[in-house]
């Protein structure tokens, strides 16, 4: 799958996020194969690829909500 290209910053948002073991484990992992194939990436772009993913599969294309 493409990487999702996530536009620059315009919003700084500070939360907490609870997530199980598991998860981070998962993210971590993310985080870890896209530093090794020189993708440069943090772990709110990976929250945001994955909200995107996650509107898109339940609400439609996020070109519907631009």
């Amino acid at each position: 799958m493409k990487n999702m290209e996530i536009p620059p910053i315009t919003t700084k948002l500070k939360t907490t996020i609870y997530i199980p073991d598991e998860v981070e484990t998962l993210l971590d992992e993310l985080f870890i194969k896209r530093m090794r194939d020189k993708n440069k990436t943090d772990r709110s772009a990976l929250f945001c690829e994955g909200i995107r993913l996650l509107y898109e599969k339940e609400i439609g294309s996020s070109d519907n909500h631009k």
